[in-house]
């Protein structure tokens, strides 16, 4: 498998682990993310991003998660690994949006997932 790719196995899909990490996990946040993970027993880690409706119009909803993705995809080896990751963008990114771009989404995720299980 290739280490930069991001394979099915590694997305949190089922309402019962969204469920379990929103119980039992830990919060980190900056100005621009919400990240809250738990421990899921397995030795890599799942993520999930949750954007909600009022973050904006589909295609900044989908742009947001296509470079939280991506933004995850080429920095996982550096990540705790063994937990379920759910990253929820706050609501001051998408009143920043239309003046940031990918690196500045990019350092916002990699301060808080570098800070998993620490």
């Amino acid at each position: 498998m290739n280490l930069h790719s991001f394979p099915r196995q590694e997305r949190l899909r089922l309402k019962r682990d969204f469920d379990r990490v929103f119980r039992e996990g830990v919060s980190l946040q900056n100005e621009l993310f919400t990240v809250v993970y738990a421990k899921n027993g397995l030795d890599f880690n799942r993520i999930a991003i949750v954007v909600r409706k009022k973050l904006g119009k589909a295609h900044d909803r989908n742009k947001i998660k296509r470079w939280v993705r991506e933004s995850y995809r080429t920095m996982k080896l550096e990540i705790a690994k063994g937990y379920d990751i759910v990253v929820i963008p706050r609501k001051a990114l998408s009143e920043i949006l239309d003046t940031i771009d990918y690196w500045t989404i990019r350092d916002g995720l990699e301060a808080l997932l570098k800070r998993i299980g620490t």
